[in-house]
């Protein structure tokens, strides 16, 4: 197809080419090679983080009372989140053991778990989280809003820290 079949006349044509005559390309710019960022990795093996471990059959509380309404219709902001896709269940546990104790020393209250749907982590976390380990860390656990993930997350509601010498509940 030529240009005149687009609606572009002869004499426009003509006129254009003059305005261009005395136009140079622009020469492109040499610019170095961009090495990819390097990834340090640094993996340090945590022996106070046991392996999962194995379940008594008792889930984790659910979140009641006022706090449960909020979190129902989604009002309520995670103060922080994990997302467990892609781990084994080892990995997984000790993340998250990890990710509660660490929320729960900077005085966070509402945290995000996301597990995806269905698979092992989602319905292994409940039985996670109601370990007579966990007690002293978690309060309370629910399914998540849609807008923060629905089916595939839970909101953990975590206590406040203990003080030296205070018995467990």
């Amino acid at each position: 197809m030529s240009r005149r079949s687009k609606g572009v006349s002869a004499e426009e044509e003509a006129l254009f080419r003059s305005a261009l005559k005395d136009a140079k390309p622009i020469r492109k710019r040499e610019r170095p090679p961009i090495d990819p960022p390097k990834r340090i990795v640094v993996h340090v093996p945590h022996p106070h983080y046991p392996s999962h471990p194995p379940y008594n059959e008792q889930p984790a509380p659910p979140i009641g009372g006022h706090a449960e309404g909020h979190l129902r219709r989604g009002r309520i902001e995670p103060d922080a989140r994990i997302d467990l896709h892609g781990l084994t269940q080892d990995g997984a546990y000790r993340a998250l053991l990890r990710f509660l104790v660490q929320c729960q020393g900077q005085g966070m209250r509402f945290v995000l778990v996301i597990t995806g749907k269905g698979g092992i982590l989602r319905s292994a976390l409940p039985l996670w989280l109601g370990q007579p380990d966990l007690r002293a860390l978690v309060a309370g656990l629910r399914e998540a809003h849609v807008r923060h993930g629905g089916g595939g997350a839970f909101y953990v509601l975590l206590r406040a820290p203990r003080r030296l010498g205070e018995p467990l509940r």
